[in-house]
């Protein structure tokens, strides 16, 4: 290969003019029977073909006889008859050609198929001499004064041992010393013979050695399983092989499409065979285009995804090699999404059909005190919920985005005579959990209760990002803003259609500490949005809020119905180095494509609510002979369209260092777990309420427009739980996995 490679670097400069031109010219060979002579030979008129002049300019012309008659009768004798085929070549390449010839048939036949005459070269090789044996037929070149005897290849079969005429240049009307022969015995029966038809084939390339490069390769790219298997069709079940479509420069021309065929290529893809589809070629006066098929099963070693691979095509009658590096690229047909706090961007690497599996985080995990806990024999005491699982099938086109959030598990609880904290919720709606109040009497904190996790979704890609629009970046160190002014930014910002929304908004240079809320209202900052929840992440903010519409914007110029919708952040004034870099808008209620709801997070009296299920209520783990039974909550988990808030999972209300309104111990209370629907949490007055403890819901999960959909809650009855065992990460946060399951090039077997 390395030897061919070099020899077509060279030819490579004369690619433009050596396009292949291939003639198939047929001659049928037929004995006739003519009356009280030996032999009377007779040529059935001359023809000439001509190729198509390529975009070079390159052409090929052929004038041959169209047949060469017998005339044999009973007092034939014991001699070989011969007869000039009469072929002249006239070509303007400058590398010259080279002419072969071919048969199907190596006998003569009469019609009646009775009696027959073989061929007298059966060997794969010329044979130097200038008679045939007795009763046969053949074909003779003349090299310098020397006849030989040439086989009779087939097109399969076509070597250098099949050269009729060759020439190194341009040549006008040359004459091809050809001659058909027939050897005929005096015992051979009286007919006519006919052959099937002869074929020349004219390659202009004179060196069997030259390498050209593949003119383009459609469905480069291969999706395989991350073990190398190639794609499972679902729901079949059916391995998928690839089918590529491929052009090669016309080195070869075919006026009857005889030629080219699939016996003239062998294709390999890194060293796996791709079989020629038959009837696939499509040709024009440049390039030949074909299809074939690989199977990367059979690869030994497999491939993985992320290599690439070479095509070699090679002709099995000239020797040529066309040949791509690098052709081929392996890419993995599963995407997988962990958890980073962030929103990520998918990109799909193909048009198909992608399997979507999702997963909700947990709530907050136990402390190794907590887990060491019983309440009335349950050693479920502070158990988080678990993350739900949606699934569904959706198509999508190459280079389509979506984003997908991962959701992230909810913070622990603080310990009983720990320092307190109100636990942080998940990363996409997670609901906060609240510190545990002051035992009576004492300066002990009560146990904690633990944050909720967040929801897993993919949604469509948001274009739109508002923070190129003046003032919705940090405004105020430019001269006419007031550097005291506790609001990194202005507003308005956008126009939005009433629905539920989640504000993304990603910042610079505002650590948490110097982050002290968000103010969102419409209306010039005349009315107020409402179920405002904020979030911080990192460098990221996400600000969940829903406009209703009502009251109606009043205050806007021009007669514009608004909302004219604000979300000002609110930075400690010194810190002047905060900026917004993006804000995008994401409405919730119409545009997420499938949502895995999160766990709630869990108290002392409760295991948190799963998320995702049919059941998504905290699980009680007392006795209802409790005699403060009456003083615990159990609020509900978001169930299909029905939770406490949409998208995001309700936090528990924070408080100050108090006793409760009872004489007796009262732990925190968790936050919920996000989803399409939130679950709830407790939201009573600490300062107030009788309640001494309380558990708090999963959030909801959803599927849209897609096929093949299932959601389901660890645990729900008559659902697997094979999800939470090969598709949960060990750490509970969530999950997204992408599989392509079907796609155009992907061929069943």
């Amino acid at each position: 290969m390395n030897k061919n490679r070099i020899n077509g670097r060279v030819l490579r400069l004369f690619a433009p003019i050596m396009m292949l031109l291939i003639v198939v010219l047929t001659l049928g060979v037929v004995l006739i029977v003519q009356s009280n002579t030996y032999a009377v030979v007779t040529y059935g008129g001359q023809e000439t073909k001509s190729t198509e002049t390529a975009t070079s300019g390159a052409y090929f012309t052929m004038a041959y006889q169209k047949a060469v008659n017998f005339g044999i009768d009973n007092t034939s004798f014991n001699q070989t008859l011969r007869a000039d085929a009469g072929v002249h070549v006239t070509t303007n390449s400058p590398t010259g050609y080279k002419l072969y010839i071919t048969g199907a048939d190596n006998k003569l036949k009469t019609s009646d198929g009775l009696h027959e005459i073989p061929y007298n070269n059966l060997t794969t090789n010329q044979i130097q001499k200038s008679n045939l044996d007795r009763n046969s037929w053949g074909i003779f070149v003349k090299k310098g004064s020397q006849d030989y005897l040439i086989p009779l290849c087939t097109i399969a079969t076509l070597s250098e041992s099949c050269l009729i005429s060759e020439n190194n240049g341009p040549v006008t009307n040359k004459h091809a010393s050809v001659e058909f022969a027939a050897h005929v015995g005096t015992d051979l029966p009286t007919g006519s013979y006919h052959s099937v038809p002869l074929v020349y084939s004219a390659v202009i390339n004179t060196n069997s050695t030259a390498e050209f490069p593949i003119r383009s390769i459609k469905n480069t790219k291969v999706p395989l399983m991350p073990n190398g298997e190639t794609v499972t069709k679902k729901p079949s079940n059916l391995k998928l092989r690839h089918l590529f479509e491929i052009e090669v420069p016309l080195l070869e021309f075919d006026q009857t499409m005889t030629r080219p065929d699939q016996s003239m290529y062998t294709i390999s893809v890194g060293g796996v065979d791709c079989e020629i589809i038959a009837n696939s070629f499509v040709k024009n006066k440049d390039g030949v285009t074909f299809k074939c098929v690989s199977d990367f099963n059979t690869a030994n070693p497999k491939f993985t995804p992320g290599q690439k691979a070479e095509v070699v095509i090679t002709t099995k009658p000239y020797g040529y090699t066309f040949s791509k590096q690098n052709a081929v690229e392996f890419i993995n047909a599963v995407t997988t999404f962990n958890y980073t706090g962030t929103p990520q961007e998918m990109i799909f690497p193909i048009s198909a059909s992608y399997m979507i599996e999702a997963m909700g985080a947990n709530g907050g995990d136990r402390t190794p005190l907590q887990a060491s806990q019983t309440w009335y024999g349950s050693n479920e005491v502070m158990m988080p919920g678990i993350g739900g699982y949606a699934k569904g099938t959706r198509s999508f086109n190459e280079n389509e985005k979506v984003m997908v959030f991962v959701g992230g598990k909810g913070q622990s609880a603080h310990d009983r005579g720990a320092a307190p904290y109100d636990a942080k919720g998940g990363f996409n709606g997670g609901g906060n959990g609240s510190s545990g109040l002051l035992v009576p009497g004492t300066n002990i904190y009560s146990w904690g209760g633990a944050g909720g996790g967040g929801s897993s979704d993919i949604r469509p890609y948001e274009i739109d990002d508002y923070a190129q629009f003046i003032h919705h970046r940090d405004k105020r160190t430019d001269g006419w803003r007031d550097p005291s002014s506790i609001f990194l930014n202005d507003g308005p910002w956008a126009n939005l259609i009433r629905g539920t929304y989640q504000a993304v908004i990603k910042t610079v240079n505002l650590p948490d500490s110097d982050f002290e809320g968000v103010s969102a209202y419409y209306d010039l900052g005349n009315a107020n949005l409402s179920d405002v929840y904020t979030q911080k992440f990192g460098d990221y903010i996400l600000v969940y809020f829903a406009y209703a519409g009502t009251p109606a914007a009043t205050h806007l110029e021009a007669g514009n119905p608004g909302p004219a919708i604000e979300i000002r952040l609110k930075v400690k004034t010194t810190n002047q180095a905060a900026d917004i870099t993006s804000m995008k808008f994401y409405n919730m209620s119409i545009n997420r494509l499938i949502v895995a709801g999160g766990g709630a997070g869990g108290s002392y009296i409760a295991k948190g609510g799963n998320g995702g299920g049919a059941d998504t209520n905290p699980k009680y783990l007392g006795s209802t002979s409790d005699p403060n039974f009456s003083n615990f909550r159990f609020p509900e988990g978001g169930i299909g369209y029905r939770g406490c808030f949409f998208a995001y999972g309700a936090s528990a209300p924070s408080h100050g260092a108090i006793y409760p309104r009872v004489p007796v111990e009262s732990a925190g209370r968790p936050g919920a777990g996000g989803g399409w629907f939130g679950g709830c949490a407790e939201q009573s007055d600490y300062s107030t309420s009788p309640v001494l403890g309380a558990g708090a819901g999963g959030g909801s999960g959803l599927v849209r427009q897609m096929s093949s959909f299932e959601i389901s809650g660890y645990g729900d009855a008559g659902k697997s739980q094979e999800p939470w065992n090969t598709l949960q990460p060990s750490d509970k946060n969530g999950i997204v996995r992408m599989t392509i399951v079907d796609y155009e090039a992907g061929v069943s077997y």
